[in-house]
């Protein structure tokens, strides 16, 4: 009886050591499984609130008005000297972003100016223009966009308010 009794001790042992023994044959086998990651490719634009303001009836005493020649230049009497403008791309393509700009009301065109740097000075015109052009950007790439007023003559100047909607237009190319 006790023999009997041995047989089925000795067929759970014999489990045991064949499961132990498989386990150690299943983790000596490598596993793996691929990860897949997309990252789209982003090109954006954002641009600082506020506006730029010149007023002649207030203007700095360096930049009087009405000037003793012309042409003269106007700086803004806003606090704000100019628009930040910033481009994002994570891409390696290239991009460009231009510049144009509409007046509302009877403001000739080439009156207002911008510039990159204060220095350099471009006349705003209704077509586009290479603001800039880049690349990848590594984060955000800030660009400060100045402006200024340019009176050329006393007759172009009326008295009123004049606006000018500045576009900025962002593209791969």
């Amino acid at each position: 009886m006790k023999r009997s009794l041995l047989y089925p001790q000795f067929a759970g042992i014999l489990f045991l050591l064949l499961l132990m023994v498989s386990q150690v044959y299943a983790a000596d086998q490598p596993a793996h499984h691929k990860v897949r990651v997309e990252i789209p490719e982003i090109l954006k634009m954002e641009m600082g609130s506020g506006e730029i303001a010149f007023d002649l009836a207030r203007s700095k005493p360096e930049e009087p008005f009405p000037a003793a020649g012309y042409p003269v230049y106007y700086t803004p009497i806003t606090t704000d000297q100019y628009i930040p403008v910033r481009v994002y791309s994570n891409g390696g393509k290239e991009w460009r972003l231009l510049i144009s700009g509409v007046t509302e009301q009877g403001l000739k065109e080439g009156a207002i100016e911008w510039s990159l740097d204060g220095v350099n000075w471009l006349p705003l015109r209704t077509t586009g223009q290479v603001l800039t052009t880049g690349g990848y950007t590594n984060g955000w790439l800030e660009l400060k966009v100045y402006f200024r007023l340019v009176l050329r003559g006393f007759e172009d100047v009326r008295p009123g308010q004049y606006k000018v909607q500045v576009n900025y237009q962002l593209s791969s190319v």
